[in-house]
């Protein structure tokens, strides 16, 4: 019987220590991942503020966008009883450029229109140049 005594009181013994164990182990943990949570918490907000400032920044650019593809603008140039449109200009240009280019090729275009000359100056793609008569 006094053996039986002996095994129980080691059991429990044994018991105690483990369960003090693992509420060490377990409260360490604890820590360890609460501290892992507010790290994780505070990167989502970095993140989550970056991403809002982005998405704002892509808002007003696809607004200025959107309302400069929806306004038809006539655009003209007058000079000394004489007027000419956008629209002319663009097209002579356009059928200047196709007679030794094709359209797809036309990547970029500035017009400089010098009035007095009478003149509409092209550089096309950066370095071509399209000199038009205007009428």
């Amino acid at each position: 019987m006094n053996e039986e005594n002996i095994l129980d009181s080691t059991k429990e013994a044994l018991s105690v220590g483990t369960e003090e164990a693992i509420t060490i182990v377990s409260d360490a943990t604890k820590e360890n991942v609460g501290k892992t949570i507010n790290v994780v918490k505070d990167i989502a907000k970095n993140v989550k503020s970056k991403a809002n400032k982005a998405t704002n920044v892509t808002k007003k650019t696809v607004a200025k966008k959107t309302i400069a593809k929806k306004i038809n603008v006539g655009f003209y140039v007058q000079y000394q009883g004489k007027e000419v449109s956008k629209k002319t200009i663009l097209e002579e240009i356009y059928e200047e450029w196709t007679k030794s280019h094709k359209i797809s090729e036309l990547k970029t275009l500035d017009v400089y229109i010098k009035v007095e000359e009478n003149i509409a100056y092209c550089l096309v793609n950066g370095e071509i140049k399209i000199d038009l008569k205007l009428s």
